[in-house]
């Protein structure tokens, strides 16, 4: 039932709680890949931008998992959990079905992500675009704080902010 109201509609729509379905965090593998590209190319910033994520490299060093419900790709998650920046592991990237946006998925993947982290490192750091204000307010909400910014790194006149959560 919710399968098939993730790939069919593309906003979200409140028939449902996700209270009444099993969500399960898996190593994503290659026969994800679609699910997860169509995610991408219905997202900021990769819709702006025009861009895709290749998720073949995150797979082979299992950098990479998908949230399941009902067999049905309902989000996706690819971070680095051991230190590559002061100390912290790096999200690379996130994105949810846009039929079930607000539902918490992308706060179960961040958890996910931010446990797996923190057996590692003592920190969590992200970029996110300067266009991107929904996912700003997203990551704010989930803990995270501003602490730099780099001046058109991706897109002319737009500036990647970084944002950083200590773990433990």
């Amino acid at each position: 039932m919710l399968s098939a109201y993730i790939r069919v509609y593309p906003r979200p729509m409140r028939l449902f709680t996700m209270k009444d379905f099993s969500v399960k965090i898996i190593p994503m593998t290659s026969r994800h890949i679609p699910a997860c590209s169509d995610i991408v190319a219905s997202s900021e910033p990769w819709k702006s931008l025009r861009e895709r994520v290749d998720f073949l490299p995150s797979i082979k060093r299992k950098q990479a998992f998908v949230a399941v419900i009902e067999g049905a790709v309902a989000g996706f998650v690819v971070f680095t959990h051991e230190p590559v920046f002061a100390r912290g592991g790096y999200l690379r990237a996130i994105g949810v079905a846009p039929a079930i946006r607000g539902f918490g998925i992308g706060k179960l993947l961040m958890d996910f992500a931010e446990k797996a982290t923190a057996k590692q490192a003592p920190n969590f750091f992200l970029c996110v675009s300067s266009f991107n204000r929904s996912a700003q307010a997203f990551y704010r909400k989930c803990g995270y704080k501003k602490v730099g910014k780099v001046d058109g790194l991706i897109r002319k006149g737009a500036s990647e902010y970084i944002y950083w959560k200590k773990l433990r």
